[in-house]
C-alpha cells in the first residue's frame, strides 16, 4: 500500500510510457501536483484516465512570482469549483523575484484549502521559516511539507505545529533527509517523488515507484520493519485525506 503525494505524472518526460509508469508504480495512490495553470487541467484530464491519479490543484511561486494579480485571482476561482484531495504545490520560493506578491498569493491558497477542508502540499526553498510564519498565523493544519530543508529548529517546529513531511528517494544518500527522517515521528512521515525530479539514480528520471525506496530507508533509520512503516505511512495518508 504504497503512496506517493507529490508527483509530476504530467510532465513532459513522461510522454513516451506515462501509461507504464503508473501501472508499474506498486502505489495505490499518486497525488499529481498541479503546479501552473495549464497544468492544473492536464492534472484534472489524467486522473478522468487514471483513477489511481489523485488531484492536486495549485500554483507554484514560479508562477505566482510573474503572474497578474487579476490572473491569480482567476485561477483560485477556478480551483474552488473543482474537485481535488489537495490544493498544491503551493508555497514560498525566494529563489524567485516577487517574494511580497508570493505571500499574497500563498495565503489566499492556504485560505482556500481551509475553506475545502482537504490538505496543502507546500514547496519551501529558501523560504522555510517564512512558509511556517505564514501557515502558523493562518491557523492551517492539514499541512504537508513536500522536501523540507530547514534547520533542526525549524523541523521542531514544524513537527509541534502537527505538520507532516513527505520524503523523496533521495534520502537514499542525503544525510539532511536522513536526519530529518529520524527526528520525525513516524506518525508525520509521507512518501513522494517529485518525478520525474529529484531521482535517486544519477542520470536518471524519477518515477512513483521509487517510493519504495524511502520506504527501505525509512524502516533502516528508524530500526523499523518496512511493512510497518509501509502501512504507517499509508494509514497516515488516510488520516490526512480522507
Amino acid at each position: 500500500m504504497f503512496v506517493d503525494v507529490h508527483t509530476h505524472l504530467t510532465d513532459k518526460a513522461f510522454d513516451v510510457d506515462r501509461k507504464d509508469v503508473i501501472e508499474r508504480s506498486g502505489c495505490i495512490a499518486l497525488v499529481n501536483n498541479g503546479y501552473t495553470i495549464q497544468d492544473n487541467r492536464e492534472t484534472i484530464a489524467l486522473a478522468k484516465k487514471f483513477p489511481l491519479v489523485k488531484i492536486a490543484l495549485g500554483l507554484h511561486p514560479s508562477e505566482t512570482a510573474v503572474l497578474s494579480q487579476k490572473e491569480i485571482d482567476a485561477e483560485i476561482d477556478w480551483i474552488s469549483k473543482q474537485k481535488c484531495i489537495a490544493i498544491g504545490e503551493i508555497g514560498l520560493d525566494f529563489t524567485y523575484e516577487g517574494q511580497e506578491k508570493q505571500i499574497v498569493s500563498f495565503r489566499k491558497l492556504i485560505e482556500l484549502a481551509l475553506k475545502k477542508d482537504i490538505p496543502m502540499i507546500i514547496h519551501s526553498r529558501k523560504a522555510e521559516k517564512e512558509v511556517l510564519d505564514v501557515l502558523e498565523e493562518m491557523k492551517a493544519k492539514k499541512v504537508i511539507l513536500h522536501c523540507f530543508s530547514g534547520k533542526v529548529k525549524l523541523v521542531e517546529r514544524a513537527e509541534k505545529l502537527g505538520y507532516t513531511f513527505s520524503v523523496p528517494p533521495i534520502v537514499n544518500h542525503s544525510q539532511q533527509f536522513q536526519d530529518l527522517v529520524k527526528k520525525v515521528s513516524i506518525t508525520k512521515l509521507l512518501t513522494e517523488t517529485d518525478a520525474p525530479f529529484l531521482s535517486p539514480k544519477k542520470g536518471e528520471r524519477n518515477e512513483p515507484a521509487y517510493v519504495q525506496i524511502s520506504v527501505k530507508k525509512i524502516a533502516e533509520l528508524k530500526g523499523m520493519d518496512p511493512k510497518e512503516v509501509e502501512n504507517s505511512i499509508f494509514a497516515n495518508y488516510q488520516r490526512l485525506f480522507f
